[in-house]
Parts: C-alpha cells; sequence; structure tokens
C-alpha cells in the first residue's frame, strides 16, 4: 500500500477539508477576528488533519501487511475470512460479512470439486483392475494358440496395458505418497523383472538388451519404480533402430546415488526438444510422425521420480542415441 494511492483515494476528504478551511476563514474575516488568529486556527486545524491522515494510512498499511503475512502461510488461500478476527468498525464488518459468504461459497464447491474427483478417480482404479482380466485372458490365449497373427495381438495387447497402467499411475499422481513403500530394492533384480515382462516385446521387434552390473541396492519403491522403467524400455521399442537396435542398461554406484542408465541405438531426438520432453502432452516430431505417443509417459516418470526422491535427467543425439538416467538415492531412505 503506497501513500501517493493512499493519498489519490482518499482526495474527496482532502478536498472537503480544504473547503472547510476556506469557509472557516471567510466566516473569521467576515466576524473580523485579527489575522494571527485566523492563520493560527488554521495552521492547527491542519496538524491535526495530517496528523489523523498519517497515522490512518500506517494503520491500514500494517493491518494489509498483517493480512499478506497471514496469506502466505496459508496453503488454501482462500480460508483467509476463516483466519481474520472479525473488525469493530461498521464499514469493515460489511465487508468482512461479504467476505465470509463468499469464502463459504468458494469452500462449498471446493468440497464438491474435491468429491467428484475422487469417484472418478476410485472409478478409474476400478476399471484399470476391471479391464486388465480380459487382456490377460487375451495374453492367454495368443500363448497357447501361436501364430504370426497371435503374436502381434499378443504386441497390442501389451501396448494396451501400459496404456491401462498410465491411466492409473496418473489417477493416483496426487496421492503417490500414501502410496509408496521406500525400502533397500536389488536393482539388478528389479531390472530383471521388467525385462521379463517385456521379453515377447523384445523378441518381436529383435531387440537385444545388454546389461551391466546388476546387483546393486538402493533406497526406492520397487512397484514405481518398475513402472518407470517399463515405461523408458517401451520408449526405446517404439522408437528403435531398424538396423541392430540394442538397450544398454547399466548400474553404476557413487557415494551418495545408483545411477541407473537406460540408453538405446534409436532415432534419438532432436536437440531442440530435448528439454521438453519430461512437459505433460509433449510428443515431439518423432511422435508426431508415429501417430502413437500421448505425452504422458515421461511426464508421468518425471513426476513420479520427485515424489519418490530420485531424479530423472536425458540425453539424445539425433539418429544415434537416447540415454535416460535415474539418480536413485541408495545409503538413506525417503526424508531422513
Amino acid at each position: 500500500m503506497r501513500f501517493s494511492k493512499y493519498v489519490k483515494d482518499k482526495i474527496n476528504y482532502i478536498l472537503g477539508f480544504v473547503v472547510y478551511c476556506t469557509v472557516v476563514v471567510a466566516y473569521l474575516k467576515a466576524m473580523r477576528v485579527e489575522k494571527n488568529v485566523v492563520w493560527i486556527m488554521i495552521f492547527i486545524s491542519n496538524i491535526f488533519f495530517w496528523i489523523g491522515f498519517v497515522v490512518n494510512f500506517w494503520k491500514k498499511r500494517a493491518y494489509f501487511k498483517s493480512i499478506n503475512k497471514i496469506m502466505d502461510g496459508l496453503e488454501e488461500k482462500y480460508l483467509i475470512s476463516e483466519i481474520l478476527e472479525k473488525p469493530r468498525r461498521e464499514e469493515n464488518l460489511a465487508h468482512f460479512q461479504i467476505l465470509k459468504r463468499a469464502s463459504k461459497s468458494m469452500l462449498e464447491n471446493v468440497n464438491q470439486v474435491k468429491t467428484v474427483q475422487k469417484e472418478y478417480k476410485e472409478y478409474i482404479e476400478s476399471w484399470v483392475h476391471e479391464v486388465k482380466n480380459p487382456i490377460t485372458s487375451g495374453k492367454l490365449l495368443c500363448e497357447n494358440h501361436k501364430s504370426e497373427v497371435m503374436q502381434k495381438l499378443e504386441e497390442e495387447l501389451e501396448q494396451i496395458n501400459n496404456y491401462v497402467e498410465q491411466a492409473l499411475f496418473y489417477a493416483r499422481l496426487d496421492q503417490v505418497s500414501n502410496d509408496f513403500m521406500i525400502r533397500k530394492v536389488d536393482l539388478g533384480e528389479v531390472v530383471k523383472s521388467v525385462l521379463a515382462r517385456n521379453k515377447r516385446v523384445m523378441i518381436q521387434n529383435r531387440m537385444k538388451v545388454d546389461v551391466e552390473n546388476g546387483e546393486v541396492f538402493a533406497y526406492t519403491d520397487e512397484k514405481w519404480l518398475e513402472f518407470i522403467l517399463n515405461q523408458i524400455m517401451m520408449n526405446s521399442v517404439q522408437y528403435k533402430s531398424e538396423k541392430s537396435p540394442v538397450i544398454q542398461i547399466g548400474i553404476k554406484e557413487n557415494k551418495e546415488n545408483v545411477e541407473l542408465c537406460l540408453k538405446d541405438n534409436g532415432i534419438g531426438i532432436k536437440a531442440s526438444e530435448i528439454d521438453r520432453i519430461f512437459e505433460k502432452g509433449f510428443t515431439g516430431t518423432n511422435g508426431r510422425r508415429q501417430k502413437k505417443s500421448t505425452g504422458i509417459g515421461l511426464y508421468l516418470c518425471k513426476r513420479l521420480c520427485e515424489e519418490l526422491g530420485m531424479e530423472m535427467e536425458a540425453e539424445s543425439k539425433e539418429n544415434e542415441y537416447t540415454k535416460i538416467t535415474i539418480l536413485i538415492p541408495r545409503n538413506k531412505k525417503l526424508g531422513e
């Protein structure tokens, strides 16, 4: 709150005081009061007026500063009216009551939206679990009736399964902290589990996998890490090289963390796009060209890494390689 703005807002009061002084001077002169007395009275009136004016400004400024300080400490800022003290002045009380009514209406709307979102997420989770059953049944049928058509169908079913998992993890994204369990995990076993899951897809795409230094331990959530690795591997398959495609998986131990690297020799990413691949909905040139990318997979991976106290970095050269590095805490649990 600036003094110049305050003066501008109170210009009517100042003009009123000027008119008052003019009338008083004219009246006193008409009453033949001595000039010195008149000016002394006007001077005293100005002192009282401007002292009151400035004091009122500082009180209001301090009041609004205290409100802003309270606001900065509130996570749900629309609850400010629940924190403020009830004012004594009638004018301020009227504004306060209007603010209370508006906040009450906002709170009701927020609660309604939260309820709708909760019900929607519960439905999505229920739907995902239900839809996984026919996907699993379809994959079993493909295994029991081997043919070229069935192999292709199994590949498509696995792709559907990946999209279904994306929907489930996306729905749970803002509740990750309630769902994960940080413990000491053998990263080599996690990698093996993801590779076993995608074995058929790798074979069908003639993709070679090279794993280095498999038995390393770190603190993370096994389920969420498997999802992250699976999304990265599926990207490697989707954007593979047509000539001798390969994924190199390396685990390197450092003092503070473990580097889990996945590098492929695929079509790579443009230098102008590498900084945007973790943005929500960003598909890039390759994604638009193949018309298969949703722009959600890597976004989810990045968000989940942040929630789990991990870091994710990307490096790529177009038509040569793409390397994704996950930095996982090694010697301490999340939050310690």
